[in-house]
Formats: structure tokens, C-alpha cells, sequence
């Protein structure tokens, strides 16, 4: 998605090379697991800048925001042209809440219903057609 709903920071697209990891998404029902790669956002300004001057991601690629304590994230589109989904996920990395196919350049606010500590963005589409849901876990891989 965008990016994150913050203060006022002015955005560059020039380019941004930020620490990716591997991630894990696991079913808890079939035990099925999927590898991502996804950039880190972990600072205010790469929170900000998200994913909105990107033109294409591969499917199994997104960026993971992070931040130190549970609260309910607010994200938006603006300036972002992929469709994403928004994957809400809690302190013990358990996904709490899912926003399917938040629209390009849309200004709507996207607010998780429960309180989060990572949002892990995707292409739109992705998540569903791997069976994953709420309830599931992701796992950071080093």
C-alpha cells in the first residue's frame, strides 16, 4: 500500500535501498508455508514513503512495516500505483485483520479493526489465492 498515514514528510522517489528479509506465512489449518521477500520500512520517513513510487511488485515480494508497540494503523494510497493487500499483524505475529485490494491513488484511509504491530503489504490477490486468513502466523526468516 502507500505507505503509512504519519506526520508531514516530504517523499523523493529517488531510489531507496532498504534491508529486505525473507518471511514466512504459515496456514495454522494446513500447515502450508509460503516464502515472501519484503523490504523493511522501519523509520518514519521509509513508513511514509512505502511502497508509493514503486511501479511493480513480483508476486511474492511486499514490504513489512514495523513498529515497537500494538496500535491501530492507518494507511492510505495516495500516490501509490499497485493494488495491495493490507495484512494486520500482532505482537506474537499473528494476522488480526486483512484489507483486501486497497485501490491505486485512493485517498480513503484504511484503518485496521485491531491493533497491530507489522502491516505486511502484498500484491492484491496474492494472500487469498494462497489460502491464507486471519488467524494465520508469519515468521521472519535471517
Amino acid at each position: 500500500m502507500g505507505f503509512c498515514l504519519t506526520s508531514q514528510i516530504s517523499i523523493s522517489c529517488e531510489a531507496q535501498f532498504l534491508k529486505k528479509e525473507k518471511i514466512v506465512i504459515e496456514n495454522k489449518l494446513s500447515k502450508n508455508k509460503e516464502f515472501f521477500l519484503v523490504e523493511l520500512a522501519k523509520n518514519e520517513y521509509e513508513k511514509k514513503k512505502g511502497l508509493q513510487c514503486k511501479k511493480y511488485l513480483k508476486q511474492n515480494e511486499g514490504m513489512l512495516f514495523i513498529w515497537s508497540d500494538e496500535d491501530y494503523r492507518n494507511f492510505w494510497m495516495k500516490n501509490t500505483a499497485i493494488p495491495l493487500d493490507l495484512i494486520f499483524i500482532n505482537s506474537k505475529f499473528e494476522i488480526v485483520d486483512i484489507y483486501f485490494n486497497a485501490t491505486p491513488f485512493s485517498k480513503k484511509s484504511i484503518r485496521s479493526q485491531k491493533r497491530a504491530k507489522f502491516v505486511l503489504e502484498l500484491n492484491s490477490g496474492v494472500f487469498k489465492n494462497k489460502g491464507f486468513n486471519v488467524g494465520d502466523k508469519i515468521m521472519l526468516k535471517k
